[in-house]
């Protein structure tokens, strides 16, 4: 199980990834600090085309998403014994800075010391959460969190070179199984660094789309969160959709690159 699930990994991290900031509910980075600032209107952002309503979620509606093309990291993935030699926290950033060549200082610099805040930050009170630098890292680690070793990870497929904001159609909607799941997103920094956190209470979907304006079919991993009132009372989903924390589910969908865990006997399909 662990040989094939690191196979199919190892396909989409050498494909490329893309990673998004916004998904983690609770820390804010310093250099992102005056975009908590943004009217509702600022809010309505085309790179935030990812969040709905879970009422929204049925066959024949309409709703607007947008996927950026994916970013490979400039050193890849890293094998293991690598990964773990490079040291991987704030206080030792300036030597990684000097080790990766990276100019102190720079916007490059500051998306890692971003992720490695956001990595630190120990996150809500229930939260299970982790940063994984490799594969066996990130296999071993969702295991942890979901207390078993039989998991399943799901990933959504959509193009990698992206696709402009535009209506999708959803055409199928499939619940998995399970109530917590474990997210994993990529974050900025020159070799591939996941940030992963258990969802709380949550349903996950498997949806297929299809695009109005050249999008073609895609089928994608959606997480709607049932309990937000932790949330930090800023985040971007809240202004996009205009709810607060302890409103309504907040649902996103998972873009190119991220992954979805959960038990594998938790994971079966049914029809809606």
């Amino acid at each position: 199980m662990a040989r094939f699930l690191l196979t199919s990994l190892l396909v989409l991290f050498v494909v490329g990834q893309q990673g998004h900031a916004f998904f983690y509910t609770h820390y804010t980075s310093p250099s992102a600090a005056s975009s908590s600032r943004h009217t509702a209107e600022d809010a309505v952002d085309t790179k935030m085309a990812v969040f709905f309503r879970e009422e929204a979620l049925r066959v024949g509606q309409s709703l607007p998403f947008r996927f950026p093309a994916a970013v490979t990291a400039p050193l890849g993935l890293l094998p293991r014994h690598v990964a773990d030699a490079i040291p991987f926290s704030s206080s030792a950033l300036p030597g990684v800075l000097a080790l990766l060549g990276v100019a102190e200082g720079s916007a490059q610099a500051m998306r890692m010391q971003d992720t490695l805040g956001m990595c630190e930050d120990p996150g809500l009170e229930w939260e299970a959460k982790f940063c994984a630098a490799s594969l066996e890292a990130l296999v071993e680690g969702a295991q942890g969190v979901l207390g078993t070793k039989d998991v399943r990870e799901m990933i959504s497929r959509v193009p990698s070179t992206g696709a402009p904001l535009q209506p999708y159609a959803v055409r199928a909607v499939r619940p998995i199984g399970g109530d917590v799941f474990v997210g994993c997103h990529q974050k900025e920094y020159p070799y591939i660094v996941y940030m992963c956190h258990s969802t709380g209470p949550a349903r996950a979907y498997e949806v297929e789309m299809e695009g109005a304006s050249g999008g073609g079919r895609v089928t994608l991993f959606a997480v709607c969160h049932t309990e937000t009132s932790e949330w930090y009372k800023d985040h971007v989903a809240f202004r996009f959709l205009g709810t607060k924390p302890g409103g309504p589910p907040v649902c996103h969908v998972l873009p190119y690159g991220h992954i979805l865990w959960t038990k594998k006997e938790a994971a079966g399909h049914s029809s809606a």
